[in-house]
């Protein structure tokens, strides 16, 4: 067993090569999603004659801003580009809205009602927009896939000012987990990940919740999960706040 200098020196080798391996996979995926934007895009300007309905217009513009945005974070993957470590002032109310009309065609196709709860004016929160935006994708995502048809998933959010932070909540009426789920759920690390099958077919890796809570804490920010079984799950994030 290396110890020392050389299990550190073993550990940044590990690193280096798992980042390389990582640009590999984002290089070969940039080609079939350069495809799919153009798609995507094709059908959004109507190029070949008017669609059946504003529906498939939407649709594919949704579409196309989500192919937009793997291939931007390929690209940052790739040229390690500094830009994606940059800390961005984000209008709050602008990402969550974003973010639910992106995943409401995956709730409507499921039966879940996706609803976006948010009072009339929120300040701008200083975070990196992408690793925001990746954070309330997760769990919207986790929380259409365990919502049964006929269920709700809620995005909500509101500021503390005194406490200088704002308060993200994405609950909703699904299957819930039992105490000893939601433990393993937030244990530190990968430990707790285990592959999923959502209820409508969907399966997962099980490393959302894992993916989340780093990023969360990366943003400064912390986690907490509330489940009860056959009630439903709610995650709430603390974040700061930026300048009001």
């Amino acid at each position: 067993m290396e110890t020392g200098l050389g299990s550190v020196e073993a550990d940044r080798r590990l690193s280096r090569e798992a980042a390389a391996q990582l640009r590999e996979i984002a290089h070969e995926l940039r080609n079939p999603l350069n495809a799919l934007t153009a798609i995507a895009e094709i059908f959004r300007d109507q190029r070949f004659g008017p669609l059946p309905g504003d529906k498939y217009v939407e649709y594919a513009a949704l579409a196309h801003g989500a192919a937009q945005r793997m291939l931007q974070l390929c690209d940052r993957l790739v040229l390690e580009d500094p830009a994606a470590r940059s800390i961005e002032t984000s209008p709050l109310s602008q990402v969550l809205g974003d973010i639910v009309g992106l995943f409401g065609p995956m709730a409507e196709e499921r039966g879940v009602t996706l609803v976006l709860d948010l009072p009339e004016s929120l300040p701008n929160l200083q975070v990196g927009t992408e690793a925001l935006t990746s954070v309330v994708n997760n769990l919207v995502v986790n929380a259409i896939k365990f919502t049964p048809r006929g269920g709700r998933v809620t995005v909500s959010a509101r500021a503390e000012l005194a406490e200088n932070v704002a308060i993200l909540v994405i609950s909703d009426t699904g299957v819930g987990m039992e105490s000893d789920e939601v433990v393993r759920n937030m244990a530190p690390g990968w430990a707790g990940a285990l592959s999923t099958v959502g209820v409508h077919g969907d399966t997962g890796s099980g490393m959302g919740l894992a993916v989340v809570r780093r990023q969360v804490e990366l943003l400064g920010g912390t986690l907490e999960l509330r489940s009860r079984k056959g009630v439903g799950t709610c995650a709430i994030i603390r974040l700061p706040l930026g300048p009001v």
